[in-house]
Order: structure tokens, then sequence, then C-alpha cells
């Protein structure tokens, strides 16, 4: 079984209210073969790429498909920080807030390709 990192700490210091909002991703604990980690693994790099290129070429709509896959994928491997750094991202962009969503987005991406790196 792998067992991914939490990025608690991380996500905190992005989302001063990360404690408010985890509860509605938390799930309740299970154990995630290797065959399902695989796949989560192929998604979030495939989501990651597509977020990067959402910011490349100002594309808010394939900005927010991605931020939104990930949400839900996150929250549902155990990752309910991330699901609330991912809904943050929606909201800036949302809300029209392209520099704050900017940051998260760098943050998210930056986050995803250590846990990429740490998986080969």
């Amino acid at each position: 079984m792998t067992t991914i990192p939490r990025a608690i700490e991380r996500v905190r210091g992005l989302v001063p209210d990360l404690e408010q909002r985890i509860g509605q991703f938390e799930a309740e604990a299970f154990e995630v073969d290797d065959e399902l980690m695989d796949a989560f693994f192929e998604e979030l790099e495939r989501l990651v790429g597509d977020l990067q290129a959402g910011l490349d070429a100002s594309d808010d709509e394939k900005i927010r498909a991605s931020a939104h896959s990930m949400k839900g994928m996150c929250g549902s491997i155990g990752l309910p920080e991330i699901s609330v750094l991912a809904q943050e991202i929606e909201i800036t962009l949302r809300d029209g807030e392209m520099e704050p969503c900017r940051r998260l987005c760098a943050a998210l991406i930056a986050w995803a390709r250590e846990l990429l790196t740490q998986s080969r």
C-alpha cells in the first residue's frame, strides 16, 4: 500500500481558514491499493499539465476544470487539504482575483510535481 504524505502545513499558509473548510472533504480512512494509486498519479500528472497549460494560455475555463477535477480526486484519495486548495483556486478565479489564483495554482502545481517525483 502506498501512503501519500499530507500537505496540511503547506496549505494552511495559503488558506487561512483551512480547519473550518477541510471537513467538507474528509472521508473515512481506507486503504488505497497500488493500482488505485497508479491511476491517481497518472490523472494527477495529466491535471497538473492541464492546469499549467491553462495558466500559460490565460484560459480560465481550463484552470477551473483542472482545479475542480483535482478537488474531487484529492478528497476521495484522502487529501482534503488539497481539495480545499483547489476549491480556493475556483473561488479566486470566479471572483476575478487573478494574482491570488496564480499564486494558489503555482503552489498546487509545485506540491503535485513534488509528489509525482517522490512516487517514481
